[in-house]
């Protein structure tokens, strides 16, 4: 209760409600709550027990560590020396690195870069060289920021958006930036050509500010991608990642941070503690601020990978950009990066800033199925040429979902792309409909018009795809234990049949459209027929290797569960292995393709039951086959398809294989081990 007293100031009247709670709460049955519509789930994890020293970040429980709340009392109180030495300088721009890289790990910004208090007193601060490196951090948080949040490919355990009210953009643009780390970087450039003898100190302070200029530079250029600039931003990340090396040498000339007893970090120049009034909702903890060797390590993989992102230039094809996003995704950068790549490729909805992107979305297509829609005689219809560009926006943006998805961190691809399944289902009865429909409309026209299956068989390819790469995820997740390996290769050869369907229905199309083109062309001489490539048959031959792959480890699997090498995991007590095939494939039960039902699976407890006596010798032997025939393929494919560690895994695998065939380690109760350390999505299955 409150009330107003006389000089308007609200005074309370506090109530002790505690034993009317309890005694109301003994009321309720057991398992039953209170819930009041404004306050749910999401406000009870978000809450925090008030004066709870551990989780009340008001309490200061740790208010004698903190010196001092801002920068104007550093200031007052001589805290914040204005004219630092050069080992400060080295130390303060080091240590604001070493907080831009804990940030981008998923730290705030609170407890990183603005603890730097240089950075909220930038116009008091009197050293010329310290200003410019201050705006340039300031510079770069800002493009940073920009860049993520435009990507929109981040968490909330990836990047935290909130900047707490503060301003990150300094007083200036990024050419003013720049021109006054080139001012710091010539004056001592000047000095060193004059063969004036400069201190280790101020070489070092020359490297760092030809590092945030290049820094500055480089984000600056991928904010505002331009594909004609391309070459530019390749030379300037080159020259940035060489600034690294000689920064990292010369980290020990520069103020270091140090842990006092209370375990509280001191540095000069920085207040760990000062914005912990902000952090309501999180504990009143110390984050641990990366320590500068590590840093190091961490930009020069960063930039490595942002250099890698300039390669997707080389990708001209819808099936190359996909398979480039994946192995990107394969090498686990960081939220920065894979920001860059999609914030790069997909600028303004155009591919590299440039053409649209249904113009790659449609040749993909038309090499794939070969539409007859397509064709220049049937394009030249302003109804069909507006019916196939609408739906072609929209299947537009199903794949830039897909691709959003494959720049998430892999936790959330892999739900990302359990949640996507649906809309490529919705996207996959919609092309059905619409080849259906355009078929109806021009065989009005032309009776030899044949349009079925044209768009819906490449929608089923790309559904098909998602739901294999969403299974892989979870290998690479360690979210499968090896009881759960047989029912995942079943679904995976399951799903490998239906994108060899997919395929071979795709270049049986492209076959008959181009005999129908052959044909207009002659009845219409002043048609142009352009002179398309044959279909790459590279795509359906490892669709057939990754088929067979995965029914030679069915069998394995079958024979080793004969021998009793899984009966540790399938607990007939407890265990359910009907449920755990539903909620594995939950994200599977859509239109198309159709599930794969629970009745139609061998579970490992039925072929246990029935098996007759020395069937494990038979299932080993058809692995062995299976894996021989995959090596003798990999074999013949040309090295410049790179399947070095897959025919490693597949060699290892026959080996392995073979001495099982001759009673290898036959009576041991030991499961097998799945090894991914070789290739990601397929594993080599060793004994023991």
């Amino acid at each position: 209760h409150f009330f107003t007293g006389m000089a308007g100031s609200a005074q309370y009247t506090w109530v002790d409600i505690t034993n009317k709670f309890a005694a109301a709460s003994r009321t309720l049955p057991i398992g039953h709550l209170v819930k009041d519509d404004n306050f749910g789930l999401f406000e009870a994890m978000s809450a925090i027990e008030l004066m709870d020293p551990k989780m009340d970040a008001g309490m200061l429980c740790n208010k004698e560590l903190c010196q001092v709340t801002s920068a104007e009392e550093a200031i007052e109180k001589g805290l914040l020396p204005l004219t630092p030495s050069n080992e400060d300088i080295i130390g303060v721009s080091d240590e604001i690195l070493s907080c831009i890289c804990t940030w981008l790990n998923g730290h705030s910004l609170a407890q990183t870069v603005l603890t730097c208090l240089y950075l909220h007193s930038v116009p008091e601060i009197k050293s010329p060289v310290l200003v410019s490196i201050c705006n340039a951090a300031l510079k770069c948080c800002e493009l940073i920021y920009c860049v993520i949040s435009s990507a929109s490919c981040f968490e909330e355990e990836d990047f935290l958006t909130c900047t707490y009210g503060y301003n990150l953009t300094p007083n200036m643009s990024t050419s003013k930036v720049i021109s006054l780390l080139k001012e710091g970087e010539d004056e001592l450039n000047k000095r060193v050509k004059r063969g004036e003898d400069i201190l280790p100190s101020e070489d070092a302070i020359l490297k760092r500010l030809t590092f945030w200029k290049y820094f500055v530079i480089v984000l600056h250029k991928i904010q505002m991608f331009e594909k004609k600039n391309m070459d530019a931003l390749k030379e300037d990340l080159k020259v940035l990642f060489h600034t690294v090396s000689p920064m990292k040498s010369s980290l020990k000339l520069g103020t270091q941070a140090v842990v006092t007893n209370q375990k509280h970090r001191r540095m000069v120049g920085f207040e760990y503690l000062v914005n912990q009034k902000l952090l309501s909702s999180t504990p009143p903890r110390y984050i641990e601020i990366m320590s500068r060797d590590t840093m190091c390590e961490y930009l020069m993989r960063l930039f490595a990978h942002i250099e890698l992102v300039t390669k997707i230039s080389d990708s001209t094809t819808l099936s190359s950009i996909i398979r480039f996003f994946v192995r990107f995704s394969e090498q686990n950068p960081c939220v920065l990066s894979r920001s860059c790549l999609f914030y790069v490729f997909l600028m303004g909805n155009k591919v590299l800033g440039e053409e649209p992107f249904t113009k790659i979305i449609k040749e993909e297509i038309k090499s794939f199925s070969y539409p007859i829609s397509f064709f220049s005689c049937y394009m030249n219809d302003a109804n069909v040429k507006s019916l196939v560009n609408n739906f072609l926006d929209g299947i537009a943006l199903g794949i830039q979902d897909y691709l959003q998805a494959m720049c998430h961190n892999k936790g959330r691809q892999r739900r990302k792309l359990g949640a996507l399944l649906p809309d490529l289902s919705d996207l996959y009865k919609k092309s059905e409909n619409f080849d259906n429909m355009l078929h109806t409309y021009l065989s009005n026209s032309d009776s030899s018009a044949n349009h079925m299956r044209s768009f819906s068989c490449w929608v089923l390819f790309i559904t098909v795809e998602v739901m294999i790469k969403y299974l892989l995820l979870g290998w690479d997740l360690e979210l499968y234990g090896i009881h759960e390996a047989h029912y995942i290769y079943c679904y995976l050869e399951y799903l490998f049949s239906w994108l060899r369907q997919t395929i071979i229905c795709g270049q049986d199309q492209v076959v008959a459209g181009e005999a129908l083109e052959k044909k207009l062309a002659k009845r219409n001489r002043n048609m142009k027929r352009k002179k398309k490539e044959k279909t790459n048959h590279m795509v359906l031959q490892m669709t057939n290797v990754y088929q067979m792959m995965s029914h030679g480890y069915i069998k394995a699997l079958e024979g080793f569960a004969i021998q009793g090498k899984l009966d540790e995991y399938l607990d007939k007590k407890f265990d359910n292995e009907e449920l755990r095939f539903r909620q594995r494939f939950l994200p599977f039960n859509i239109s198309m393709p159709i599930p794969l039902e629970i009745s139609k699976y061998p579970s490992l407890s039925y072929i246990i039951a029935n098996a007759p006596k020395g069937q494990e010798q038979d299932l080993f032997r058809e692995s062995l086959e299976n894996f021989t025939q995959v090596k003798q393929i990999l074999d013949r494919i040309p090295p410049q398809h790179s399947v070095d560690s897959l025919a490693k895994v597949v060699k290892m695998n026959c080996v392995q294989m073979g001495l099982v065939v001759n009673g290898h380690c036959k009576d041991s109760k030991k499961p097998p081990i799945l090894d991914f350390s070789i290739c990601q999505n397929v594993p080599f299955m060793k004994v023991v």
